[in-house]
């Protein structure tokens, strides 16, 4: 439950969690679990919630008109694109360092305006790679220290 809690946390996501729970000692393939749904859940999470709080936002004034006039023309442009937006965010998802992670990769999924069933997508298979390159690390820092 601790590496599942942990994987949640923006700052720590699968860097923290797998490392702590294979430190502890407990099983790779429940820790490798915990942390992959977990980070993954909060990643939609945010996404789900950007979502919740910008449709609050966009119905004030200031809000609004930036929103219609700046972002939305752009938004556009991007969804052109939208395969290869779903592709780089996954590899930035993917790269196991602080300032990536499942947190900041919904939020430019939801910034770039991907559907939640593409955003789903680069956020789980970018979580399962960072999870499998921070778990052979992890294990590798054993082997050699």
């Amino acid at each position: 439950m601790e590496v599942f809690l942990l994987s949640m946390i923006p700052v720590g996501e699968c860097r923290a969690s797998i490392p702590y729970g294979i430190y502890q000692g407990l099983s790779l393939p429940e820790v490798f679990l915990a942390s992959f749904l977990g980070n993954t859940l909060m990643g939609v999470l945010v996404y789900t919630s950007i979502d919740f709080l910008g449709k609050i936002l966009l119905h004030r004034d200031p809000f609004k008109k930036y929103y219609e006039g700046f972002v939305r023309n752009k938004l556009n442009k991007l969804k052109i694109y939208s395969s290869g937006i779903v592709f780089s965010i996954l590899v930035f998802i993917s790269i196991p360092l602080p300032g990536t992670g499942a947190f900041t990769g919904a939020i430019l999924a939801r910034v770039l305006g991907l559907t939640l069933k593409q955003s789903f997508i680069a956020i789980s298979f970018g979580v399962f790679i960072a999870s499998l390159i921070v778990t052979f690390i992890t294990l590798s820092s054993q082997i050699i220290f």
